[in-house]
């Protein structure tokens, strides 16, 4: 190609790339991405007809645990004892489960943190217009085959619940962890319970006042001993329509003659925020 390119490549995006930052702001790498005029991430799939995406950019993402355990708390047991004794001992798992509620409406399909969606930018009647568009080319019942599910969220129409995948930030529970997890049961009365989370952010949320709202929730909610242990993250990513990296991107495909649907936000994550920040 007629350009250079400068190539960084990870393997932590799955676990919110704790350490990409490091690698990016490398002196070397850092002075060979001064001289970029853009950066984009390739992705592998394609639609069966050999359509492609464009995305203008992606959601944001925390990854943490959520703990609650007896040593912490002062109440219920430091380690694992019998579970007999749940008559006249607290329980951290129940203390979880707890926490965990208060996240989210009693559906668990929105975030109930105070504040959590002050900043967060709706989409525009052009980013509402490019999903519409799109979705006239997908297969919805193919994709509730692959994700094994048989309806959306509230029953929304299929472009409708595109728009909620792209505009709608996320809490998910990822795993729980806590006692026995074996084959059968066991009479354990667990003394550490352990959620693994991810929460998804859109424009104009951070990392870091998402990451302050969601101590200030649980303090404000009386659950000051669970510890919120992140793990990775970073912000969101968007780009104009009309910047000269996407336009290049359209003009290839159509030289190449793919069809190419401009996405307004991928739902996924990936760490495109640490080349709009300083130093980068």
């Amino acid at each position: 190609p007629p350009v250079n390119l400068v190539l960084l490549c990870e393997g932590e995006e799955e676990i919110g790339s704790p350490n990409f930052k490091q690698i990016a702001t490398r002196p070397d790498v850092l002075a060979a991405l001064k001289r970029c005029e853009g950066i984009f991430i390739p992705a592998s799939w394609q639609g069966a007809n050999g359509e492609v995406q464009v995305n203008l950019g992606s959601k944001g993402v925390i990854e943490l645990e959520l703990v609650a355990s007896g040593a912490k708390w002062g109440r219920g047991p430091k380690g694992d004892i019998h579970s007999s004794y749940k008559a006249m001992v607290d329980s951290p798992t129940w203390r979880l489960v707890q926490a965990l509620q208060t996240l989210v409406t009693p559906d668990g399909n929105n975030v109930a943190i105070g504040g959590w969606s002050d900043n967060v930018r709706p989409l525009t009647t052009r980013e509402k217009a490019l999903i519409a568009e799109a979705a006239k080319g997908m297969d919805e019942a193919q994709m509730k085959q692959a994700f094994g599910v048989t309806h959306w969220i509230d029953n929304l129409p299929f472009d409708q619940a595109l728009v909620r995948l792209a505009q709608e930030p996320t809490a998910n529970i990822e795993g729980l962890v806590a006692g026995y997890t074996g084959p059968g049961g066991k009479t354990v009365l667990p003394g550490r319970a352990v959620a693994k989370m991810d929460f998804r952010l859109v424009p104009n949320q951070t990392r870091a006042e998402a990451e302050q709202k969601l101590r200030a929730h649980l303090d404000k909610n009386g659950f000051t001993d669970i510890e919120a242990n992140v793990s990775g993250g970073y912000d969101p990513t968007e780009v104009a329509e009309d910047s000269r990296l996407i336009k290049a991107e359209l003009a290839a495909y159509a030289k190449l003659g793919v069809k190419a649907n401009l996405n307004p936000r991928l739902a996924g994550s990936w760490p495109g925020a640490v080349f709009t920040a300083p130093p980068v």
